[in-house]
């Protein structure tokens, strides 16, 4: 939250907590009103916290039981009309080795129109001088694009451009290695022509931008460059698909928010 409230052109911060419903019928009025009267004290708190850290950012709270936790997050966001779903990772997945916890990962594998944030623990756990700088006021210093020229990660890209404080855009373009040598060959050689051609509508914006093609797995090549050029956040398209079929068919989204350790901003639609 504190980092959030950091994040340049941030109006209105909604706080959420959602107690999880308790199935069993023994004592669970109580235990939900205990921890009810937990949560408000918590929310009070951080709403007065964020509010001393700048008065000019609207901050409320909400307070819900449910069962299902993700599903109410997303409820609750298109109830508000929220540009944003801010989430931090927790949690240990023994098949990626990496840290990520089961109510954001419901959060993004899910169909919604709304762009989520995710946010890496470990990168909280450091967030003071240049980290903080780097990961909040500065979170648009340095902006990892992938592209695969669809319609969707080009309208992601031009979403940057309406973004306050952009610093550096990084195009990157994967070919996938699933083709011949003269294949790959041509399509690194259409790739780079396209890559300028967005790179040189970036620069006409006045936004400082470099492209980047290389040949691989997507999702692998992503992390890896996020990493060697010290992104500030990953900003990528979902394509608005499901959580199943993402899985099933391993989405480089999917792949990428289990892997990196770098913010990853996801865009979930055209609208």
């Amino acid at each position: 939250m504190d980092c959030i409230i950091g994040i340049q052109g941030i109006r209105e911060i909604i706080l959420l907590h959602v107690i999880e419903k308790i199935p069993a019928p023994l004592g669970k009025e109580w235990v939900e009103a205990s921890l009810n009267d937990a949560a408000e004290k918590s929310l009070l708190k951080e709403e007065e916290h964020l509010g001393a850290m700048n008065p000019n950012i609207r901050v409320t709270s909400e307070l819900t039981i449910a069962s299902d936790i993700a599903g109410t997050i997303l409820d609750i966001a298109e109830k508000n009309g929220v540009d944003l779903i801010v989430l931090s990772t927790y949690g240990f997945s023994l098949k990626t080795g990496v840290i990520i916890g089961n109510v954001p990962t419901s959060v993004v594998c899910r169909i919604s129109r709304i762009n989520v944030l995710i946010i890496r623990h470990k990168i909280l756990k450091t967030l003071i001088g240049k980290a903080y700088e780097k990961y909040c006021p500065m979170i648009f210093s340095r902006i990892l694009c992938p592209t695969d020229f669809s319609e969707y990660s080009l309208h992601a890209i031009n979403l940057v451009t309406s973004i306050q404080g952009i610093g550096e855009v990084i195009l990157l373009h994967v070919v996938s290695q699933e083709e011949t040598k003269s294949q790959i060959k041509e399509s690194v050689r259409a790739a780079n022509l396209e890559m300028e051609a967005i790179r040189d509508t970036l620069v006409a914006k006045g936004i400082r931008s470099r492209a980047i093609v290389k040949t691989g797995d997507p999702a692998s090549h992503i992390t890896r460059t996020a990493e060697e050029e010290t992104v500030s956040v990953i900003w990528i398209s979902s394509y608005g698909k499901g959580c199943f079929r993402d899985f099933l068919l391993g989405s480089t989204v999917s792949d990428v928010v289990m892997k990196t350790h770098h913010p990853v901003l996801i865009i979930r639609s055209l609208n």
